[in-house]
């Protein structure tokens, strides 16, 4: 195992329980900060709260069902008359559009948490006549909310994470897509048209909806060979799912380091409260647990997370560094940001960075031997 995965890798569970197990039964411990710190640790621990919110229609259920976010919460619709509006507190929180935000968008929006929040721009296939309009719609939502937009078809993403395109589907999208008679699909009446098929193609829209229809003969009329699971992939892609899905894992990532920079701030606080004296160690103990090696990661990760600084570590492929020259250029970098004129949340995060990539090269370059 390289030093660098030795360092990213940490067990909180062992070393914090044992933290918490000295400080509430060994000798020189404290129960009264023992009790504090087992609170703190099992909020630090608890799963994350994601919510899933928007005006009704517009296909908050499927975006779940799309991103396979089985434990989401589904709040009430917004802005429903004579129904207050959902109070969105979750530690993760998707909004879903279904066209240009509104005035109680606007509202609910602005009472999220800084990087809380991802908004989603379902139904994109009906924002203009190519998917360009639907990106360029979302562009000019997020300049208009402050928040990441995505364009997605939750439709056919959901489908095609339920499962694959049937043989019956298949040979009628072939023969749809070759035959003399190009079916229209700028609406599901003009593609059910009025032929003596009328029932395989409302099987097709109702399996692959409209949008999905369309992509699929395109890519048939292209490659009238392709096999269904080809098919599917296309399918996938065309949904748009696939950005979505990477900003909500690397937002929920963020989400969890900042709670583990939440967590060093109660250590923090409960040191200050222990009192030496008469044998107490509380103090010495937390402080050794903050100095190590965990403490140290959970510190830089949360320091990568915190909204203030987190649009300088945008190049990173990954919070640990490759090797121990990465180490040093990126310790050297944060502290040139610690210099510089910041509040004061961003300069204690933009520390915690500089002494985690310290302690990384320490470790990788055997400096700290």
């Amino acid at each position: 195992m390289s030093t660098a995965t030795e360092f990213a890798q940490t067990r909180p569970a062992d070393q914090l329980d044992e933290l918490i197990s000295r400080l509430g039964a060994g000798r020189g411990g404290d129960p009264a900060i023992a009790e504090q710190l087992a609170a703190a640790a099992a909020r630090r621990r608890r799963p994350l709260r994601i919510q899933i919110a928007g005006r009704a229609l517009s296909g908050r259920t499927t975006v779940a069902t799309a991103l396979a976010l089985l434990s989401a919460q589904e709040t009430s619709p917004v802005d429903q008359p004579d129904s207050p509006d959902p109070v969105l507190d979750g530690d993760l929180v998707l909004y879903v559009l279904a066209g240009a935000p509104q005035a109680a968008d606007h509202r609910l929006l602005a009472t999220l948490a800084r990087g809380r929040g991802v908004v989603v721009l379902n139904k994109a296939d009906a924002v203009g006549a190519r998917w360009g309009e639907a990106v360029a719609a979302a562009q000019r939502h997020a300049q208009e909310l402050g928040l990441p937009v995505v364009p997605v078809v939750a439709s056919v993403a959901a489908r095609t994470r339920a499962g694959a395109v049937s043989a019956a589907d298949l040979s009628d999208l072939r023969r749809l897509a070759v035959g003399p008679d190009v079916p229209s699909v700028l609406a599901a009446d003009l593609f059910i048209g009025s032929g003596s098929d009328q029932q395989a193609r409302r099987r097709l829209i109702a399996d692959w909806d409209l949008y999905g229809v369309d992509c699929a003969l395109s890519a048939l009329r292209a490659d009238p060979d392709l096999p269904a699971q080809a098919l599917i992939q296309i399918l996938h892609s065309a949904s748009g799912i696939d950005p979505l899905h990477k900003l909500v894992h690397r937002r929920y990532e963020q989400v969890e380091a900042v709670r583990g920079g939440e967590l060093l701030d109660e250590l923090i606080r409960l040191a200050a409260r222990a009192v030496p004296g008469d044998g107490g160690r509380a103090r010495e103990l937390i402080e050794q647990y903050l100095a190590g090696d965990e403490a140290i990661w959970a510190g830089l990760c949360a320091g990568l997370a915190c909204p203030q600084v987190s649009h300088l570590a945008a190049g990173y492929p990954s919070p640990a560094p490759a090797d121990a020259d990465e180490a040093l250029a990126r310790a050297t970098r944060w502290r040139a940001v610690v210099s510089s004129d910041m509040p004061p949340v961003a300069r204690r995060a933009a520390l915690r960075v500089h002494h985690g990539y310290v302690r990384a090269w320490e470790r990788m370059s055997s400096a700290g031997l």
